[in-house]
């Protein structure tokens, strides 16, 4: 079970149900909390009834706490000016939001929620680090609508999906305009309620109240009318050729797009526009219409669309008439699609209506392939695929989504107001004492976190590692993060004690059993490191093993080189730190047979990772710790004297640094980037100089050239004291 925030595009009380709420209601019957956020607009209002009602129905709601509308699904109404971004007007709606968050968690206690966006203007509201993954799913091309600000828009969407761990889309031309942006970009395409649909055949329907008084054939369109999307005159041609036909229109009429003219069709006896009806009452005018219609423009909006009706209308089992726009291609075999063009409608309908379409069985069968449960499954494998579903169980375990509660409340403020009257003994030197009162504060709320932390702190700084290490494991059973763990990993500085006891602490923590794989991997590369540096050849070996360990494990993950997860939980890059810290460790021993045999693993392994599948702000930072691994690759090649495994590191390196120019990084922090182009230019240039021919063993490099290479494997800055080092290697390696 997991808590996803579902930033919609679109008001939970909508009439026409869109994607918006069918996924969130799927969400939530496969087990998970959902809290849904109204639009929050996209355009500015128009001062029209529509948009005012909008208006009038925000206002009471706004300051709501959040509404059960389904088991499982909860809705807050932000209050935000519609369409405004920037300035003091995007401040103040950023402020409201978060004001509904916090009310949304304060109600829910929502832990670790994954968000879930239609809106690509997402980053202007949110900050994407607070929640555990970032799934943006394109539905269609917002900002072809009418009224939309295109250039701001678009500048959007591309940051936005960037950013977000995983990418969605529901038709393939916005899978190709969106999809390279993002590595865990998938193209699921659309989907309808086949179960509510299907009533249609399942129920004897009663015919709707406002049914027509007609004879012939009944013509149905179910869904926004508006002239953006519709061919309206084509539709009006139609009409006025076919006048024993009888039209019949459910939806609003112009509620995107202003500019809507239906005058000429009310002035057509066989035109009916019913206006908008419940959702719940739609299968009943299906059930009683001969043919269905799609008859939509070819225009920016409508190539990149894929309509969710077209499998609503396959799931009630009518035959549809449909524009062949290019999402439904693929779907000619059950429905019967054409240009726009009145005369190829007509024929197409009249097809239809002869019984010559598509057969019922197959039109079913196709609907039911494409429901909203099927399609929300695979995304969320998708997601656990490429690791960014949390781990279960995720409470009480996960810590809050909102730190102002976090802090704020009643047990955390107490445990704050007393550290900071034991910090003051302590500095008094009243230890002791200090000591004494954390204990039997600890026996009244043996769970808190901060007063566990601080004990963890006190324990280790005394050198009892047994005991502060036990702790860090309660912490992370309890808190489900450990941040004392983190910041010993990745702050040198907040390392414990002297360094026999960072050795022992890493190495207890790196056989830990209870602490996650990401954990106890990087204590043991730390631990490996702290042990080279203090030339233990004991603790040395013991890492090697625990590393090897490592190494197979994640190895055996079949999605170790699609994981998407950031920061130091990704699978990838903690495989890259591992073989370079083995490696590493081999040639401190030395041990050059099991060091050759280790480069020979890190290169076929190297060969299997891609950088466009993992995260791409990992894929950047772990580039500097694959290339040192790879020239220690390079060397061992050197030693065995085999010039085509030289080569083949090589053009491995080649590989990754072209791969790394692409246009997908450019989004990261130039700072970031440049720094390890240059390591990767620099390394790949030194080692282009060293190569030599298979057939010409004489012309090997003599050792001295590969210092500066070796050099940079001890220290990426490239500072010459290390250089003595690395040449004491070199000459070492070549005497074993």
């Amino acid at each position: 079970m997991a808590d996803f925030v579902v930033l919609a595009t679109a008001d939970w009380d909508h009439p026409l149900w869109t994607n918006k709420q069918h996924v969130a209601t799927s969400l939530a019957d496969l087990g998970h909390r959902v809290l849904y956020i109204d639009s929050l607009g996209v355009r500015g209002p128009r001062v029209d009834r529509s948009d005012l009602g909008r208006i009038l129905r925000r206002l009471r709601r706004g300051l709501r706490l959040p509404r059960k509308v389904h088991p499982g699904v909860w809705v807050v109404s932000p209050l935000v000016l519609p369409g405004k971004v920037g300035g003091l007007a995007g401040l103040l709606n950023r402020w409201s939001l978060g004001f509904s968050l916090l009310l949304a968690d304060l109600v829910l206690d929502l832990r670790r929620p994954l968000l879930w966006t239609f809106n690509p203007q997402t980053q202007s509201y949110l900050c994407l680090d607070r929640f555990h993954a970032v799934v943006y799913l394109c539905v269609d091309r917002i900002q072809a609508q009418p009224g939309m600000p295109v250039g701001l828009l678009e500048a959007a969407e591309r940051n936005l999906c960037a950013a977000a761990n995983a990418l969605f889309t529901t038709s393939p031309q916005l899978h190709v305009g969106l999809g390279y942006l993002n590595a865990g970009s998938h193209n699921f395409g659309n989907v309808a309620d086949a179960d509510h649909f299907g009533q249609v055949l399942a129920d004897d329907l009663p015919r709707p109240c406002d049914w027509p008084v007609c004879q012939g054939p009944v013509l149905i369109f179910i869904g926004a009318i508006d002239a953006y999307k519709l061919d309206m005159k084509m539709l009006e041609l139609l009409m006025k050729r076919t006048p024993h036909w009888t039209y019949l229109f459910i939806g609003p009429v112009g509620e995107a797009d202003p500019s809507t003219d239906v005058s000429g069709w009310r002035r057509l006896a066989n035109v009916h526009l019913l206006g908008t009806r419940e959702y719940s009452t739609l299968p009943a005018y299906l059930a009683h219409a001969d043919v269905a219609l799609l008859p939509l423009q070819l225009n920016d909006y409508t190539r990149h669309m894929y309509p969710m009706k077209f499998f609503e209308y396959l799931a009630a089992g009518r035959q549809v008439v449909s524009t062949a726009i290019p999402a439904l291609q693929d779907q000619s075999d059950v429905a019967l699609l054409c240009p726009p063009d009145a005369l190829e409608f007509e024929s197409a309908i009249r097809r239809a209506l002869a019984g010559e379409g598509p057969a019922l069985d197959k039109r079913l069968r196709r609907a039911r392939l494409h429901t909203y449960r099927a399609r929300t499954e695979a995304m969320l494998d998708c997601l656990d695929h490429h690791g960014l579903m949390p781990d279960s169980p995720l409470a009480p375990q996960a810590p809050p989504f909102h730190r102002i509660r976090r802090w704020f409340s009643r047990p955390q403020l107490f445990a704050q107001l007393c550290l900071s009257g034991l910090g003051l003994l302590d500095i008094l030197g009243c230890s002791v004492l200090s000591h004494c009162i954390l204990g039997s504060l600890l026996e009244r709320d043996p769970s808190n976190i901060l007063l566990l932390s601080d004990l963890a702190r006190r324990r280790l700084a005394l050198g009892d590692i047994s005991r502060g290490s036990a702790l860090i494991e309660r912490i992370w059973h309890e808190d489900g993060v450990a941040e004392i763990l983190h910041k010993l990993l990745f702050d040198r500085h907040a390392a414990a004690g002297c360094r026999v006891d960072q050795i022992e602490l890493f190495s207890v923590l790196a056989s830990s059993r209870n602490l996650p794989l990401h954990y106890s991997g990087y204590c043991t590369v730390f631990w490996t490191y702290f042990a080279i540096d203090a030339n233990d050849s004991v603790a040395l070996s013991r890492c090697v093993d625990r590393l090897s360990e490592i190494l197979a494990a994640l190895e055996s993950d079949p999605d170790l080189y699609q994981c998407l997860k950031p920061n130091h939980e990704n699978r990838a890059e903690l495989l890259m730190s591992v073989h370079l810290a083995r490696l590493r460790a081999l040639m401190a021993l030395p041990a050059t047979q099991a060091l050759n045999h280790a480069a020979i693993e890190l290169f076929a392994s190297i060969c299997r990772y891609d950088p466009f599948a993992i995260d791409c702000a990992t894929a950047v930072r772990v580039m500097t710790t694959i290339m040192r691994s790879l020239t220690i690759a390079a060397v061992m090649a050197w030693h065995a004297e085999d010039a085509s495994r030289f080569d083949a590191v090589v053009m491995e390196m080649e590989r990754l640094r072209q791969a790394f120019l692409a246009k997908r990084f450019d989004q990261l922090s130039n700072e970031t980037k440049a720094f390890q182009r240059h390591f990767a230019d620099a390394v790949l240039a030194l080692l282009l100089e060293c190569q030599w021919s298979p057939e010409h063993v004489e012309l090997r490099p003599e050792l001295e050239r590969l210092v500066a290479p070796v050099n940079l494997v001890y220290d990426p800055d490239g500072r010459s004291e290390r250089s003595e080092q690395a040449m004491s290697f070199l000459q070492l390696l070549r005497q074993l």
